[in-house]
């Protein structure tokens, strides 16, 4: 009996060993893991001290000993759990979002570059990767899968970056391990991608010493990872952006103390605390930190005990970004628990940082101007993503691609986040704005371009220069002026017919720093 007994100890803990090896439990008294373990251990070690009793002892004094540890560790994680309510926390959990509000919506989003705007979201960037991946070597498909994409900056210009990984152990068994490299493909332009050459091994994918995660704890097994994103430096060298954090109350209430950044050819490594980490590196607060911090701001927003729900808020249910001074935010709106469809105002994150905006604007929330920009496509049958708040002149906008039914983009729509009458939706992208801001000048009410539009600039003059810009496009110039018009054949046919020398009144929007500018009315005085 005793020998059944020791062997079942011996048993227990090489099975807890591989356990250990393959969960990764984290060595901390701020993680449960650590509370399991230690009465795991505790458990193995009292039934195994029975195999070791001496003759006609029922219970010696190891048994005592064993069983006492086991209680110990076992009121530990209860202690622990019930130390980690929200009821003992929710003053810290309500502060954890570093907010500050913001009065003034350029602020917080400044007005948008259309140059910048992004127009790709994660599945259109993903084909574009397949199809390179094909071009590339139509093999790599069976081999690498594409991984989960990382909205970064390079260059000033937003990208979407992916990593290939191992399809499975028998794949990288045949591969040695090794990855062929990763892809490139602009948020902002369809016809800018590349894939990238670069071998490199470690990767969440991986096996053995090429799994990222247990790479990354066999030399920090007391910090929690979370958010491996595949992020490339100024040299476009690629490495694991993998987020380090603990939890503040017992067990609970997640906090972020900075980054491991692995190189995953040589595998090397280091710790950057929050703020030391180096300018290339764009996500150190991950989305689900982000959304954790907002929910406990708006569910504790007027303590923890607050069964009529009276004030508190909640996201909208889905994350956008805001590119604004080279770097990536993350915005969501807010509204009441209730759900309905107005919002409180948004929510901008900067996930560098940590640190939030809080823009007070009522309006509709993102599922709602989906709705209304549907209602325009609605014969055509085109679905609109979830959009991005952008600035346009001071007006809070809802930026969508309108896809069709093979999920492709075929158009692009605007929303005011305001004026729900204010929506536009066109084939390519300048026209979409143009029609958006004529809209925007005929509904007028409330609207933030009323004090802009209703003022809106006009020039007469004479041609000087005349020429086609693009498909339905002219540009033109006026004798005496610099800035260069933009017209569209589409909504003003009589430009086609336009020539030098003709006297035109063109209507458009102020923007000093622009070259070139939309015109929202175009005559032609000259053509009778």
């Amino acid at each position: 009996m005793k020998k059944i007994m020791a062997i079942s100890f011996i048993l227990g803990l090489i099975i807890l060993g591989v356990l250990w090896y393959i969960i990764l439990p984290i060595i901390s008294i701020n993680f449960i893991h650590l509370s399991i373990i230690a009465m795991a251990i505790a458990a193995a070690i009292f039934a195994g001290s029975f195999a070791f009793i001496k003759e006609g002892v029922k219970f010696g004094k190891f048994q005592k000993s064993t069983l006492a540890l086991l209680s110990v560790t076992v009121i530990y994680f209860l202690v622990s759990l019930i130390g980690s309510a929200s009821f003992f926390h929710w003053e810290n959990k309500q502060t954890q979002l570093n907010l500050t509000e913001i009065t003034e919506f350029d602020q917080s989003v400044p007005n948008v570059d259309m140059a910048n705007l992004i127009i790709l979201d994660e599945n259109d960037a993903r084909k574009t990767s397949e199809k390179l991946i094909t071009e590339k070597n139509p093999s790599l498909g069976s081999q690498f899968q594409i991984g989960r994409g990382t909205l970064s900056v390079v260059n000033d210009k937003p990208f979407w970056i992916f990593p290939l990984e191992h399809r499975g152990l028998f794949k990288w068994l045949r591969n040695s391990g090794e990855i062929p490299g990763y892809i490139m493909v602009s948020a902002t332009d369809f016809n800018t991608s590349k894939f990238v050459d670069y071998t490199f091994a470690v990767s969440p994918t991986g096996y053995l010493s090429d799994d990222l995660k247990r790479s990354i704890y066999l030399k920090y097994p007391n910090i929690g990872q979370t958010d491996f994103s595949f992020e490339i430096d100024e040299n476009e060298k690629g490495y694991w952006v993998v987020t380090a954090y603990t939890h503040e109350n017992w067990l609970s209430t997640t906090k972020v103390i900075g980054t491991i950044i692995v190189d995953p050819v040589d595998k090397s490594m280091e710790f950057y605390e929050v703020g030391e980490q180096p300018d290339w590196v764009d996500r150190v607060f991950p989305v689900d930190v982000f959304l954790s911090q907002l929910d406990w701001y708006g569910k504790f927003i007027n303590g923890w005990w607050n069964p009529s729900d009276e004030g508190k808020l909640t996201d909208t249910e889905g994350i956008g970004y805001v590119f604004k001074e080279n770097t990536l935010y993350f915005y969501t709106g807010l509204t009441s628990v209730g759900k309905d469809a107005a919002t409180t105002g948004f929510v901008v994150y900067n996930p560098k940082t940590g640190m939030a905006e809080y823009n007070r604007i009522s309006g509709s929330i993102e599922s709602k101007a989906i709705g209304l920009m549907e209602e325009l496509v609605q014969n055509a049958g085109y679905t609109a993503t979830f959009p991005y708040l952008i600035n346009i002149n001071g007006e809070a906008t809802y930026f969508s691609t309108l896809k069709g039914n093979s999920g492709n983009v075929v158009g692009y729509a605007f929303a005011s986040v305001q004026n729900y009458k204010a929506v536009a939706w066109a084939k390519t992208l300048r026209e979409a704005q143009t029609e958006y801001n004529r809209v925007l000048i005929r509904e007028g009410g409330n609207n933030a371009l009323t004090t802009q539009t209703t003022d809106l600039k006009k020039t007469e003059g004479s041609i000087s220069r005349i020429g086609a810009l693009t498909d339905g496009y002219y540009v033109i110039k006026i004798m005496n002026v610099e800035t260069l018009y933009v017209v569209n054949s589409e909504q003003f046919p009589i430009v086609s017919l336009s020539q030098v020398g003709d006297n035109v009144i063109i209507s458009y929007l102020e923007d000093p720093e622009a070259e070139k500018i939309d015109a929202i009315e175009f005559i032609n005085l000259s053509i009778r």
